[in-house]
């Protein structure tokens, strides 16, 4: 038996409670108290004789409404619950957020569609930047996540511009780290392996003015004096250095756009379906932290193996 208790009366729009004598629709099924139903002589659920639609409590309802309408989450397309306050996949906060929704009720699917411009800050995601493979803008914004404005800019410029040329502060301040979080983990590799190497008049030089206590033990102090740079290398490595970050401060938009396309065209050949696509982009792209805690130990690993050669170097010598 049906419990109405707590459900409306759509007469006197009191809430039911146990004990009460209460009838209901014998065509949709709506609940009244028996006194309303008689003073209206009929049942006044108009909507639902109209379209031959059942009643159904509010708690019923709601679950519904919950299970049939998704909000796709702007960020990885994911269909999320109606109300989630947060996305399933990617975790953007979808609470107070104009988002896309699709209706699956009454099997017919519509999609309500929102102002997607915001995302992309006025521009048109649909423009294409790789006729080959397809790849827009929009799909490149998705892949970089965190800056994407200026990334948008850049990689606009950079397609429509012969100068490949554009200033990266961050890229020019710390190469490798900036490589390692953005996922272009080869160059960053060999970036840090090259400006190590270079480094290595310089760690001799400390080591030969004592400016590196504790490691006299091993005698790396003598070893190291004897055979120490002259300051001419010295401002000769730290000219190439310097060289190498300028050049990658100026040319890293044009790197990480070229690397975005490549990893975006790959993407779009494994992916089965458009929204699986969306999907893997924003997983594959974005910051990683991890990438520049493992960047900063492999150099940590590789200064100290330098040291451990020098160390045996000088035992041995």
């Amino acid at each position: 038996m049906i419990s109405y208790t707590g459900e409306e009366c759509i007469v006197c729009r009191k809430k039911f409670e146990d004990g009460d004598d209460i009838v209901a629709c014998p065509v949709c099924g709506t609940p009244y108290h028996r006194s309303c139903y008689m003073e209206k002589n009929e049942c006044i659920n108009y909507a639902l004789h109209e379209t031959g639609g059942s009643w159904m409590a509010e708690a019923v309802q709601k679950k519904k409404e919950e299970n049939i309408i998704k909000t796709i989450c702007p960020e990885c397309s994911v269909l999320n619950d109606q109300n989630a306050e947060k996305c399933i996949n990617c975790g953007t906060v979808l609470k107070g957020r104009e988002c896309e929704k699709i209706d699956f009720s009454n099997d017919k699917v519509t999609f309500t569609q929102v102002d997607i411009t915001e995302k992309y800050y006025g521009m048109d995601p649909h423009e294409v930047m790789d006729e080959d493979s397809g790849v827009t803008i929009g799909d490149m914004a998705d892949y970089v996540g965190f800056n994407r404005l200026y990334y948008m800019l850049a990689f606009r410029r950079l397609k429509f511009s012969d100068i490949k040329m554009s200033v990266n502060l961050s890229a020019f301040l710390f190469p490798e780290y900036y490589c390692a979080a953005r996922k272009m983990f080869v160059p960053g590799m060999l970036i840090m392996l090259f400006r190590t190497l270079i480094a290595i008049p310089f760690y001799i030089n400390l080591l030969a003015d004592g400016s590196m206590p504790g490691l006299e033990y091993y005698g790396l102090a003598r070893y190291a004096a004897a055979h120490a740079f002259t300051d001419g290398m010295l401002s000769l490595t730290r000219a190439v250095d310097i060289a190498l970050k300028v050049c990658f401060g100026l040319f890293a938009n044009e790197l990480y756009f070229r690397y975005s396309l490549t990893v975006l065209k790959r993407l779009r050949k494994v992916s089965p379906t458009h929204l699986k696509y969306k999907q893997l982009a924003g997983q594959c792209g974005g910051i990683s932290i991890v990438g520049i805690i493992t960047m900063l130990l492999i150099q940590f690993l590789l200064v100290s193996l330098i040291l451990l050669v020098m160390t045996l170097l000088a035992q041995y010598s």
